[in-house]
């Protein structure tokens, strides 16, 4: 029964963090042509939405809410292999049945394919970092949820603002969001270099944590 609330929980959380990201997209559409303040509407959404899943999941599930998170704790053991493969499965569902709630409350098909082109070295950096730098903050503070459900949205809060990728961060959010028409979305043929590139920015974060600032985690700190 735990194992199903954990796997639970992870759906939930990743249903709520894409509606977040690709409602509040779709809003900021409706509302304003600037792009400079539909961009801010996005990101403050999407920082107040992980905040909220974190606090929220963070003692049924441990709030991974992302592939990359997941894969990092599987390493360190803190997870074991069948229910990490749980979890994923989740992720990436619930971020897909997110997306389509954004979409339908939205007057948009539920599932249509985003036919916007995210490619480029620079996106690929801005991924990169983006997702290091979560995973750096995630595993800087592994006794301290209340602390990474403050650093961790304000640090997606600001990548949305200062990344030339929007710091998607996140395989199953990146695999959601080619489901949507909306100025969220990403094309297919962009969602590999993203997720290679957020997996590569995770195996960085997980080093910058281990020899920077917190060299006994492979001891289960």
């Amino acid at each position: 029964m735990k194992t199903q609330r954990a796997i639970g929980m992870e759906f939930v959380g990743s249903l709520i963090l894409a509606l977040a990201i690709v409602g509040s997209g779709q809003m900021a559409a409706n509302l304003t042509t600037d792009s400079g303040l539909r961009l801010f509407i996005n990101a403050l959404a999407t920082g107040i939405g992980l905040a909220f899943v974190i606090r929220l999941g963070v003692k049924t599930s441990g709030s991974h809410f992302n592939p990359a998170v997941t894969l990092i704790m599987l390493y360190l053991k803190r997870i074991n292999p069948k229910l990490s493969l749980g979890y994923i499965l989740a992720q990436i569902t619930g971020g897909i049945m997110g997306v389509a709630i954004a979409n339908f409350i939205f007057d948009q098909s539920a599932l249509a394919q985003s036919a916007t082109v995210r490619s480029g070295s620079n996106l690929f950096v801005s991924e990169v970092l983006a997702t290091a730098g979560l995973v750096w903050i995630i595993l800087r503070f592994p006794k301290r949820d209340d602390l990474i459900a403050i650093y961790a949205p304000l640090w997606i809060f600001g990548g949305i603002l200062f990344t030339s990728s929007t710091a998607f961060a996140n395989p199953a959010i990146t695999i959601a969001r080619s489901f949507t028409t909306s100025i969220t979305g990403i094309a297919n043929e962009s969602v590999l270099a993203f997720i290679t590139a957020q997996l590569i920015g995770a195996v960085i974060g997980l080093a910058a944590a281990l020899y920077i600032t917190n060299p006994k985690l492979e001891a289960n700190e």
